[in-house]
């Protein structure tokens, strides 16, 4: 596109400059005085800048419309990268939240069995003990 633009502005300097040498020349051999010719270079010319300037305003018109409706489509296109990184963040994070919650939970189940394994093995030393004191008790009465 870029290409395009420059061969219309090409065209538009290529124009410009054939007008400006078609109308001096004309006017250089048209049969008029010269205070009559340069007037009527002076008026062609002013003609010509005037013209100049009216597509020079069109073109500038047209590079801020394609640059504001690429601005609009690059603003569009960063939103929709935003929201779909925000929508895979939450979701991984869901799953490593469930992944720590399921691993907490195998991990509760070894420490409860640990426990319950520690508290059965104290009561049977205490048991135990008890045994003994009995057995060392009776013997010395």
């Amino acid at each position: 596109m870029a290409h395009h633009e420059r061969g219309g502005f090409g065209r538009f300097v290529a124009f410009l400059v054939g007008g400006i040498v078609g109308a001096v020349g004309g006017l250089l051999f048209a049969p008029k005085t010269g205070k009559e010719t340069r007037e009527q270079i002076k008026a062609k010319a002013e003609e010509i800048i005037e013209e100049g300037r009216e597509r020079y305003e069109e073109q500038r018109g047209r590079m801020v419309e394609v640059a504001s409706e690429r601005g609009r489509e690059l603003k569009s296109r960063i939103e929709e990268a935003k929201d779909r990184l925000v929508s895979e963040v939450d979701n991984v994070s869901s799953i490593l939240k469930e992944r720590i919650e399921r691993g907490l939970e195998r991990a509760e189940e070894p420490v409860k069995e640990g426990a319950e394994e520690a508290e059965q093995e104290v009561t049977h030393i205490e048991v135990k003990t008890e045994e003994k004191a009995k057995e060392t008790g009776g013997e010395g009465a």
